[in-house]
């Protein structure tokens, strides 16, 4: 599991002039061509050295630049630092230093460009030119490993700069900074300091509304699983994820994040996660066709199938990485060999196992190109065979070199590991006394390595806890100091307010004297407002009166006229009747009577006018009813002929209404007078329906002997058909008259509402419908 962790924290690890830390790095907004235009341009200035420093970062930062390029950008480095000393440039020239190292450490010549880093440092601090300085010392530091030797130094100029850095207000790379330093705490096994730095690295990129935060999310996951925090190092390594997806998803850090989430889960036990964020980290590093990381990811993704218990798939996934990838690296091959070695014991397959074993004798004389670690596996793995295979004294070969390795290099996990393994060698041979002294060899190392780790946790915790208070003494200092800082400023604006107090209560009272006059002239402008609303309101509520009693007597004025045209319309059909006595020629009596009908329709209409409420509208349900019950009287149908009356609840205007009564006055006359001759026995239905919007239909129906045969509509004279078109006409409708077992005459029409109102409506009608001249009386 150790080497498992710590082939998780090689995934990121910044090592010797391989990648300088991020901070040095510049983002370029102009391409290669503009600046070289710019720079041809240019005069003798400190514009030409910052341009002449830009191409050399172009060329750095580009991975795609050749080597043999990078001489032509030295000597173009060296004409910016000639001119920065020409024109007493000093940013400019601890700047080109700074920009040369770079580029002898890609050349691969740390050796060159260590010194300039140096003299770069000392130029920027005796011009206090501080955030170049915090570049410099982080620049600096890449000069030196990760290892146990070098880690010291390293964290030291890493503070160095991160002072430089928060001296020159610079928050983004003092949270930069302390990202880095936090990574390098967690790296030399100083966990509690990490999480500090590493908090106030998220705090500080919070503050500024800095985004890709999954670095130091990644770092924080990480720290937490060092301190035994699994709950909090799952969040951030999930938060890790989830912004890295969402900002950068595809570069080679998306593997470190994946793979260090996939720890996590893999310390907590929760195998299959692990294996799920294994196998997403080798997919990002097969995008980028990394043979070490996909080969450091495999044994990762195997020890996973291992614990699951999944050892063929294993197997499977073991062969096919090394036949799809295969690598010529010494590390990766010692594992590779090593790891075949365990699967095939634990599969019992002997055979196999004992292959590799041959394959890791052939590379035993370069064991000694690798780190201890590495080394201490494979002997483990060979240790196993053996000891598998019960080839003790081979078996006790391997186990002391194993005891070698760690005790020259300290490796207590791996020392203690040892003697168990001479105990149980000594036990299959026999030999108890020397089993019993290895085995409590055994267990009194591990008990210490178990006191030493608790020793630890408590000495993480003791420092994270005084680091707390000691802040918390300098927040307390710095609340003291700005406290009597204030009490100062406050005796000394005491007295300035003292005076400004009394400017202010002068300048107050003439303001407030002014206000109050405004105040009084504003009130005094509301009043004569307010009289003026309150004539034009009683001006408006007298004409509404006024309006109101002409609307009342219109309304009076209105049913007056329809009752006297109701009263003429009736005088005129007793007039009918008188002259009806005086004539013996049977067509005229026949026009009188039907002349009779037809003033009645128009009458009844008047009649529910002067009688409604309303004289706008005719109520056409009841109007109807009343005209069917009257030609029922004045025909004595009796129950011979009955009416099936289907009609909605419609309102029409006197326009539509008289056309539409005096249509209905002809239908059914016409019905009762020819459609049921003799004593034939008939019904009548009478249907007024609205359809959509503002369309009707008005429907007259009989069960009749129907019209006949040669019967047109559209020719005959009849005056009763020329009526009904002549009134459908009147309202816009079309009318259609059909014989199929009886008589159906359908009116379909769209009402459109007139605003007027026309008492003489008798007369109208009278005049505008073209009667046959010997139907006039």
């Amino acid at each position: 599991m150790k080497l498992l962790t710590r082939i998780g924290f090689l995934l990121c690890s910044i090592l010797l002039c391989g990648v300088l830390p991020v901070v040095a790095q510049i983002e370029h907004s102009r391409s290669y061509p503009e600046l070289v235009s710019a720079y041809k341009k240019s005069k003798a200035d400190t514009n030409r050295v910052q341009l002449l420093y830009d191409i050399g970062a172009y060329y750095f930062f580009n991975p795609n630049v050749a080597s043999s390029r990078l001489d032509s950008v030295i000597s173009m480095l060296q004409q910016a630092e000639a001119l920065s000393i020409a024109l007493k440039y000093p940013k400019g020239q601890g700047n080109t230093y700074r920009m040369l190292a770079m580029i002898y450490c890609k050349q691969g010549k740390p050796e060159k460009g260590k010194p300039l880093v140096y003299k770069a440092i000392q130029i920027l601090k005796n011009n206090n030119n501080l955030a170049d300085l915090g570049e410099a010392y982080f620049e600096l530091g890449g000069y030196y490993t990760v290892s146990e030797i070098d880690i010291a130094e390293r964290i030291r100029l890493s503070q160095l700069g991160l002072e430089a850095f928060t001296q020159a207000g610079n928050k983004l790379k003092q949270a930069n900074g302390l990202k880095e330093l936090g990574d390098l705490y967690e790296l030399e096994g100083q966990s509690s300091k990490a999480l500090l730095a590493l908090k106030q690295s998220l705090k500080l990129y919070q503050s500024i509304g800095y985004l890709p935060l999954h670095g130091v999310y990644d770092l924080l996951g990480t720290v937490n699983m060092s301190l035994g925090d699994y709950k909090e190092a799952i969040r951030y390594g999930l938060l890790a994820v989830k912004t890295a997806e969402r900002l950068d998803g595809s570069s080679m850090q998306m593997a470190t994040i994946y793979n260090r989430l996939g720890i996590i889960y893999y310390e907590i036990k929760e195998f299959e996660q692990a294996n799920h964020y294994f196998k997403k980290s080798i997919g990002v590093a097969q995008q980028h066709h990394d043979l070490i990381t996909i080969h450091m990811l495999t044994a990762n993704i195997v020890r996973t199938f291992v614990y699951l218990n999944r050892l063929e798939e294993a197997l499977v996934y073991q062969q096919n990485v090394i036949k799809n990838y295969p690598i010529d690296d010494i590390t990766r091959r010692i594992i590779n060999f090593s790891n075949f070695i365990d699967l095939h014991l634990r599969l019992k397959q002997y055979k196999q196992a004992h292959y590799y074993c041959g394959q890791l004798h052939q590379l035993s004389s370069q064991f000694n190109q690798v780190n201890a670690e590495t080394q201490i596996y494979a002997y483990d793995m060979l240790a196993i065979f053996y000891l598998a295979t019960q080839q003790y004294k081979l078996a006790q070969k391997y186990v002391r070199i194993h005891k070698a390795l760690a005790q020259r290099d300290g490796l207590l996990p791996a020392l203690a590991k040892n003697y168990l393994w001479h105990f149980k060698i000594d036990s299959a041979q026999g030999n108890y006394p020397a089993a019993i002294l290895h085995y409590q060899h055994y267990k009194a190392l591990k008990d210490s390595l178990l006191n030493e780790a608790k020793s630890q946790q408590i000495a993480q915790l003791q420092i994270q806890y005084e680091t707390e208070k000691k802040d918390q003494n300098i927040k307390l200092q710095q609340q003291n100091i700005l406290l009597l800082t204030k009490q100062s400023l406050l005796k000394e604006s005491q007295l300035k307010q003292a005076k400004l107090l009394r400017n202010i209560t002068l300048g107050g009272v003439i303001l407030l004297l002014i206000i109050i006059g405004l105040l009084y002239n504003r009130y005094l402008t509301k009043q004569r407002n307010s009289k003026k609303l309150e004539a034009q309101q009683k001006e408006i509520n007298d004409k509404n009166l006024s309006l109101q009693r002409l609307v009342t007597e219109k309304e009076w004025l209105l049913k007056e006229i329809h009752h006297r045209v109701k009263n003429n319309l009736q005088i005129v059909m007793s007039l009918l009747n008188s002259q009806s006595a005086y004539i013996n020629n049977e067509a005229a009596m026949l026009a009188i009577r039907s002349s009779q009908h037809r003033v009645q329709a128009i009458s009844l209409i008047h009649q529910k006018l002067y009688q409604s409420e309303s004289v706008e509208a005719i109520d056409m349900p009841v109007y109807i009813q009343e005209l069917v019950e009257y030609l029922r009287d004045i025909f004595s149908t009796g129950q011979r002929i009955r009416f099936d009356i289907q009609i909605d609840p419609i309102r029409l205007d006197v326009s539509y209404a008289v056309p539409l009564g005096l249509i209905l006055n002809e239908v059914i006359t016409n019905s009762i007078k020819y459609a049921f001759p003799g004593t034939r026995e008939g019904l009548i239905t009478i249907s007024f329906k609205q359809t959509h919007g503002n369309q009707y239909i008005l429907a007259v129906m009989d069960n009749g002997v129907g019209l006949p045969a040669n019967f047109d509509s559209n020719t005959t004279g009849s005056l009763g058909v020329s009526l009904i078109r002549g009134l459908s006409e009147d309202i816009d409708g079309k009318v259609c008259i059909e014989s199929n077992h009886g008589t159906t005459v359908l009116v379909d029409f769209v009402y459109q509402k007139i605003n007027r109102l026309n008492p003489i409506l008798a007369s109208d009608i009278l005049i505008n419908t073209d009667l046959p001249s010997e139907t006039i009386i």
